[in-house]
């Protein structure tokens, strides 16, 4: 804050110094006043009072993308106005810039289509920093955004099967955001419903084993229980969707050949799915087991 305020005292500064000698200048026999130095003064002018609104931009807003967006508008905003600024020296050169510019926009068309790119997603809060997305094959969480491009953590991916870090940063261009769907699994709901399947015979107790695999699932994501359930009414009343009741675990039977498949839903950060579906599915297992009279699992041709 104390750098940040000290520069903005010199731009201050500056400025107002600026300002007075352009009042004062051609007023004054010790300096020759002409229209280009009229034009340089107002660049200058308009340069500083720039940067001085970056440093408050940089002040009082806390979000670091609040802060670049704040000064990519300043930047573009600054060159317009020097243009215009100069306007009376460019009308000679209308048609060669004219020609220019379409020589630039041929060029620079992709990054012309990855700057819209980063408007819509800026615009659209389609995603930010720390966000898990799927684009196309890529699944992984945001490191960096940029008006160009974007970066991303690979999870999962060639090497890896589990919703783990397989160590690559894959970078993709913001044009893609225009043409592909995206899907983001930490916006407005940040989890995601996975399930677990069991094949069991028959002849086994479903409800006293859905009662005990409820509770083996509520018992894992009882710290998280109440934070789904607020976030789960919040994304509701955003869409403004009829209130339902969050249903956590959930259950499906179905009879597959000669054995029944049961199937358990809950939702999980997809940050921590892994971990947490690992160590259900390890406690489902093992009370299966222990109780061998209630539930059974196909054996041999059974299968």
């Amino acid at each position: 804050m104390k750098k940040e305020g000290s520069w903005l005292f010199i731009y201050i500064f500056l400025f107002i110094v600026l300002l007075i000698l352009r009042i004062a200048g051609p007023s004054q026999a010790f300096f020759n006043w002409t229209q280009i130095h009229a034009h340089i003064f107002h660049s200058a002018l308009a340069i500083l009072l720039a940067l001085s609104l970056s440093e408050i931009a940089g002040i009082y807003l806390k979000h670091a993308s609040l802060i670049r967006i704040a000064h990519y508008i300043l930047f573009f905003g600054t060159c317009i106005a020097i243009i215009f600024i100069f306007q009376d020296k460019l009308l000679s050169a209308s048609i060669s810039l004219g020609i220019a510019a379409a020589a630039l926009a041929f060029i620079f068309q992709s990054p012309v289509l990855n700057l819209m790119g980063w408007i819509y997603l800026t615009m659209g809060q389609i995603y930010k920093e720390g966000d898990r997305i799927r684009i196309n094959d890529l699944k992984g969480d945001i490191l960096d955004v940029n008006p160009l491009r974007t970066k991303v953590r690979e999870v999962g991916g060639e090497y890896v099967n589990a919703d783990l870090p397989s160590g690559r940063l894959i970078t993709f261009p913001n044009s893609l955001l225009l043409t592909t769907p995206i899907s983001n699994y930490s916006k407005y709901f940040p989890y995601i419903w996975v399930d677990a399947a069991f094949q069991l015979t028959y002849d086994t107790d479903f409800g006293f084993v859905m009662k005990n695999i409820q509770d083996i699932v509520a018992k894992n994501l009882k710290k998280y229980k109440k934070d789904m359930e607020q976030r789960y009414t919040v994304m509701l009343h955003f869409f403004d969707v009829k209130k339902e009741e969050f249903s956590m675990i959930n259950f499906n039977l179905n009879a597959v050949n000669s054995w029944i498949e049961l199937r358990v839903t809950y939702p999980v950060n997809p940050k921590e799915q892994s971990g947490i579906t690992t160590k259900v599915n390890t406690d489902i297992i093992n009370f299966l087991k222990k109780h061998p009279k209630k539930a059974a699992f196909p054996k041999g041709t059974a299968r």
